[in-house]
């Protein structure tokens, strides 16, 4: 069992009790409100905004550059009134929120970054982002626990235009202490941090503070065409979700799903639902023979395709992949 499988195992354990009614708020969430230029400091700069919640959205920002000034930023919160006003989260609320980012900058400085944003009424309530200068996955500021992904990991070096995946996990640890997983997969790879408990003087997420996601441009007082672009796709908030599959824990077939895989509706993958070990949910007992592991493949991967998980090839290519495995063989 590798530690990822080991802890997260052990916070689903002791987090379940407390996920229902901490969840059950987060439910009522069906929007999202926007706020363009929340920084606006080069107000004659053109925004581009597409709405499309939950699939796709988008901030684009032209010419950002003035003799002085910061920056501009635009946002989105979550909202449960159909964008009325932001959803307010509270201290015990408990939740995973995922969506795949695009950031592109041109240049790449100044800086440009997008990901998430906690804003709450006390200050600014931190950030999980990516930025085109820094190349950095990183999470920092306000009450949020500082986490990089990137540092020397040549494997989490983010590149302006890359399309990733970020999410993060707010929970209640087996201290009984409010804390945090942060998730980050690109192309190559993918990793979650160790649970980072909070240590502001609320000791989690305030109450009132709204999240969502944000593009903001550092203004270039020298480069007139200073622009860049943030897609936000496949924006998911749900109850917490250890494994980061999509599929909430209290609903979730199979637990500890390896980070990035593909699953079916029920949380599972090909390989949990046809493990090299033996038939699943069978009390740990073996295969019979090859055949019957190589048809329990088959059924699976056929499952697969006829949810659309799967192309017919990649069908076809699991399947020949576990005929000439030594799955199910005896010795």
């Amino acid at each position: 069992m590798s530690m990822y499988q080991h802890y997260t195992r052990h916070i689903a354990l002791v987090s379940l009790g407390f996920t229902m009614a901490a969840s059950a708020q987060i439910s009522t969430i069906n929007s999202v409100v926007y706020t363009p230029r929340q920084f606006n400091d080069v107000p004659a700069a053109t925004l581009t905004v597409v709405s499309n919640y939950p699939s796709l959205i988008s901030f684009e920002e032209q010419n950002v550059s003035k003799p002085t000034g910061f920056a501009n930023r635009d946002s989105w919160h979550f909202s449960k009134d159909s964008g009325a006003s932001p959803f307010l989260f509270g201290n015990n609320d408990a939740f995973t929120i995922t969506m795949d980012v695009t950031l592109t900058g041109d240049p790449i400085s100044p800086r440009k970054e997008a990901g998430f944003v906690f804003n709450n009424p006390l200050n600014d309530g931190g950030e999980f982002i990516v930025n085109t200068d820094g190349h950095e996955f990183v999470a920092f500021g306000g009450f949020l626990p500082f986490y990089t992904f990137s540092g020397n990991n040549i494997a989490f070096k983010f590149n302006s235009g890359d399309t990733v995946r970020m999410g993060l996990t707010v929970f209640k640890d087996s201290n009984g202490k409010n804390a945090i997983i942060y998730f980050a997969g690109n192309a190559t790879a993918c990793a979650v941090s160790p649970p980072l408990e909070f240590s502001n003087t609320e000791l989690g997420v305030i109450d009132g503070t709204s999240i969502g996601g944000y593009l903001q441009i550092v203004n270039s007082p020298t480069i007139t065409t200073n622009s860049g672009t943030a897609v936000f796709q496949n924006i998911k908030i749900t109850g917490p979700d250890f494994d980061f599959d999509g599929v909430p824990d209290d609903v979730d077939t199979c637990a500890n799903t390896p980070l990035c895989t593909l699953v079916d509706a029920n949380g599972c993958s090909i390989d949990q639902l046809a493990p090299c070990a033996g038939p699943a949910f069978d009390n740990g007992g073996g295969w019979k023979n090859h055949g019957q592991y190589t048809a329990a493949v088959a059924q699976a991967a056929e499952q697969f395709l006829a949810q659309g998980l799967i192309s017919s090839d990649q069908k076809d290519a699991l399947i020949s992949a576990a005929a000439q495995s030594p799955c199910g063989s005896k010795k």
